[in-house]
């Protein structure tokens, strides 16, 4: 999957209603350029890796993630790390997008 669609994907996600009662900011996210309450569209440029934002965001949505099998595969126990950091209530440390 493409960079473009990946982050899709992510605001896709992170519009979801279970991922939106976290109260997260976006600017967590992708740079926002200050801007206090971007749309959806203007969400393109992430600041942490693509593949972690999506299986986290697929995690708290409770949906499929698209990523986790790649990430797992290239980064072992990255998946299982996210998901249980999430499971405590925390946020966990993303990478930054590359």
């Amino acid at each position: 999957m493409n960079q473009q669609t990946l982050n899709r994907r992510c605001v896709e996600l992170f519009m979801n209603p279970e991922v939106q009662s976290h109260c997260w900011h976006p600017r967590t996210f992708w740079d926002t350029h200050d801007i206090d309450d971007p749309q959806p569209e203007e969400l393109t440029e992430p600041k942490v890796d693509l593949r972690e934002l999506e299986v986290m965001f697929a995690e708290v949505a409770h949906e499929h993630s698209v990523c986790a099998h790649e990430l797992e595969r290239e980064q072992p126990g990255r998946v299982a790390r996210i998901r249980r950091v999430l499971q405590s209530g925390d946020l966990p440390f993303l990478h930054r997008s590359h």
